[in-house]
């Protein structure tokens, strides 16, 4: 899908028993090249860690409640019908992103 007013465009792939994998091009964008998998740990190289949840109001409320993650975006409805996404941070300030799909 592309989102102009992001600049961005994405995709998410899925393997039809549960697993999604989303990704997202941004023109412009500079690739990372760690040397080895150790170095790749000392810089931030991804911009979000997108994870599909079976209750988002009940995941992001346990992240920002009892597991200290900083939130970023209330849930809310997504792009695609029946979805529905939020942000949180990590206590290193990785973006994750919790989606939600009702069954089609």
């Amino acid at each position: 899908m592309e989102l102009p007013e992001a600049g961005v465009r994405t995709v998410v792939l899925s393997d039809g028993n549960g697993l999604r994998v989303e990704f997202v091009e941004r023109p412009g964008s500079s690739p990372a090249a760690p040397a080895d998998p150790f170095a790749a740990t000392a810089v931030q190289t991804f911009t979000h860690l997108a994870l599909q949840v079976p209750d988002l109001d009940g995941t992001f409320a346990r992240l920002t409640g009892e597991c200290a993650a900083a939130p970023v975006s209330a849930p809310a409805p997504g792009v695609s019908a029946g979805m529905r996404y939020a942000y949180v941070a990590d206590p290193e300030g990785n973006l994750l992103e919790l989606i939600e799909t009702s069954p089609a």
